[in-house]
């Protein structure tokens, strides 16, 4: 009897010290109370943007984009310095007066960019700046938008238009080193248009917009009375963004016509080129 107390005894502290070792192990895979998250608040500063036109183009005929229009198309991208992330690009009504960064050195890239080379009554402006962010106060970024094409306008007289109706000009600009370029062509039906041809390399993919220098070759063509063509080509050098060459070409008599050549406000080139019509 004694023996068979014994065993019940022994089997039942057993079962007490497997019960209790059970919970222990239930207990340790309970998941751990949450702590409390350490975030570290980042002062921000911030950035405005005051765009405006530089040297604005005085255009007699034809038309370009005025500020308020250009700005509707135009695209901000603003990046960490030395490839670093993108952070802004947006359209810029899309965007705050104050936009917020974080304290440090950015690059900013803005434009109504075109993935024409060559368009009419079109024109595409561009920037690029360097600044600073400092905690807790707004930089203001005063931008011009410089003029990235060459402008050009064609003028046909009434009287040219008159006598040689399929009157035509061609203008191309030669990129230095390159041996074609953006085009526009010119009938009397375009008469007073200015067309844009861009004289920059570069993209948004690229970061980055930088001027080339080349030159503007002009082919204006007609038929004489006889039936045959007749071809006039004339080159001007140097030629770089943010430049308007307004082209004038009249009859003058019977037999030639004067082809009088406008560059900018600042320089003025005064030029006759003799068209044959007979």
């Amino acid at each position: 009897m004694k023996t068979k107390l014994f065993f019940r005894m022994l089997a039942l502290g057993l079962l007490v010290i497997a019960c209790n070792k059970g919970h222990d192990d239930f207990s340790i895979l309970e998941s751990p109370k949450a702590l409390e998250p350490n975030e570290e608040t980042v002062e921000m500063g911030f950035v405005s943007i005051n765009p405006i036109i530089k040297d604005v183009i005085e255009i007699t005929t034809g038309k370009a984009l005025t500020l308020e229009e250009a700005l509707d198309e135009m695209v901000v991208q603003i990046k960490e310095t030395n490839f670093g992330m993108v952070l802004v690009n947006s359209n810029y009504r899309d965007l705050p007066t104050e936009i917020p960064l974080a304290p440090g050195s950015y690059e900013l890239l803005i434009s109504n960019y075109s993935f024409s080379p060559s368009r009419f009554d079109i024109s595409v402006y561009g920037a690029m700046r360097y600044f600073s962010v400092t905690v807790g106060t707004n930089t203001l970024l005063d931008l011009e938008l410089a003029l990235l094409d060459a402008a050009v306008t064609i003028n046909f007289s009434n009287e040219l238009v008159t006598s040689y109706p399929d009157i035509a000009a061609r203008v191309e600009y030669i990129q230095e080193g390159f041996g074609i370029g953006p085009n526009l062509n010119w009938t009397a039906a375009d008469n007073g248009l200015t067309g844009y041809l861009d004289t920059y390399d570069g993209d948004f993919y690229l970061d980055m917009f930088y001027a080339t220098t080349g030159t503007l070759n002009l082919e204006v063509t007609a038929t004489n009375p006889s039936g045959s063509p007749v071809t006039v080509i004339k080159t001007y050098y140097g030629v770089v963004a943010n430049q308007h060459y307004n082209i004038n070409i009249e009859q003058t008599d019977a037999t030639t016509a004067s082809l009088s050549v406008t560059l900018g406000d600042e320089e003025i080139i005064n030029d006759t080129i003799t068209f044959p019509f007979n």
